[in-house]
């Protein structure tokens, strides 16, 4: 796989010209892309004006430390939810005076958590959430895992990329609307 892989490089060259034909920002909170995204989005020239910077809070008590999670949210947590990367991406708006920001949380395999809820029956399950100061938009996507491969390793590098595919669409999706809101 040559890096970053040519979707979400494609994805990132879009997003960096649309913040910067803005003069906006983005930060981002990533959770099981691991900073994927992040590093997509750095790849590209001229991300400097647009990057707010990202927290890759893959483990609850990083989410403590940075982003405003509090006991009661770990001793509650079962899996991803939109709302979780909703908190997450306000904490992290807040710190970082982005216009936007997008959080994640998933299962990348490439086995499923015991602790998590019934309806996340497997890998491939990713909350999402952006926010913005025209408010706040959850998404939760499932990829499919026919054609990721046996391989476990192979099979959750497969889904951190769906999951950072997700995240850059999820954001060209706003920016194109605010683009015809006129916003």
């Amino acid at each position: 796989m040559s890096f970053p892989p040519a979707r979400l490089l494609e994805l990132a060259e879009l997003v960096v010209t649309r913040l910067r034909a803005r003069k906006e920002t983005v930060a981002l909170v990533e959770t099981a892309t691991g900073g994927l995204v992040s590093s997509s989005l750095l790849s590209v020239p001229g991300t400097s004006s647009v990057f707010a910077g990202a927290v890759a809070a893959y483990q609850l008590r990083a989410r403590e430390k940075w982003l405003g999670w509090t006991s009661d949210d770990t001793a509650g947590y079962d899996g991803p939810t939109e709302a979780i990367c909703l908190k997450l991406a306000t904490a992290c708006r807040a710190q970082l005076d982005s216009t936007y920001c997008l959080a994640e949380s998933g299962c990348a395999g490439p086995g499923r958590p015991d602790k998590y809820r019934a309806e996340i029956d497997g890998p491939g399950w990713c909350a999402l959430g952006l926010v913005s100061a025209s408010g706040t938009k959850g998404r939760t996507i499932r990829v499919p895992q026919d054609g990721l491969g046996d391989d476990g390793a192979a099979a959750r590098a497969g889904n951190m990329v769906k999951f950072g595919e997700a995240m850059l669409e999820m954001l060209l999706e706003e920016l194109e609307q605010r683009d015809l809101d006129g916003r």
